[in-house]
């Protein structure tokens, strides 16, 4: 199955006070991170950003069609210029995803619009997989000015991947960077 990485980079970082894909953890910047974890199980890989600073990495950059709409927007704009049906999404502020978890979410598509990790903490739609037929809800959303991503995968018909095991294998799984404090 072909499936296309895209890796949400296009956020403000207020509560971090600098670009999140360009700090370093353990030697390399959370965008490398993030581009080495998903280069492997996908075909091809999308920057979602609205920094064209991003472009250094070699991967194609896709700025926001619809501005100030948060990660929804990003990864609607993405979803268009993606040529496959499926595509894994994750926020570069998720340092510490696996690929045998992404492995896992990969094997759970089937005939849903989202694959999405579920657990006691809460849903992860930053972590997932979304089909091309997602588009329609989002731009629907996009439009009427319904940005959560929450909203959207009870809308769609989405498969909830139940994680607990994976986070009792990696504690941190889910664990965004979102302040310095954080690093």
């Amino acid at each position: 199955m072909q499936i296309t990485g895209i890796i949400l980079a296009g956020g403000k970082s207020l509560r971090m006070g600098n670009d999140k894909a360009f700090l370093q953890l353990n030697g390399k910047t959370l965008l490398e991170r993030a581009i080495e974890l998903v280069q492997p199980l996908c075909n091809s890989i999308i920057i979602s950003s609205n920094n064209p600073e991003h472009e250094k990495f070699g991967y194609e950059i896709i700025p926001d069609e619809i501005k100030n709409c948060g990660p929804l927007g990003g990864i609607y704009s993405s979803l268009k210029k993606s040529e496959t049906d499926w595509n894994f999404v994750i926020s570069v502020d998720s340092a510490f995803v696996k690929s045998d978890f992404i492995q896992h979410l990969i094997s759970e598509i089937d005939d849903f619009d989202a694959v999405v990790p579920i657990h006691p903490k809460g849903k992860e739609p930053l972590i997932a997989l979304y089909h091309k037929n997602c588009m329609v809800e989002m731009e629907s959303m996009l439009q009427s000015g319904n940005f959560k991503m929450q909203n959207l995968i009870k809308t769609i018909n989405t498969k909830f991947v139940e994680s607990q095991k994976w986070l009792e294998k990696y504690p941190q799984l889910f664990r965004n960077l979102n302040r310095p404090e954080d690093l």
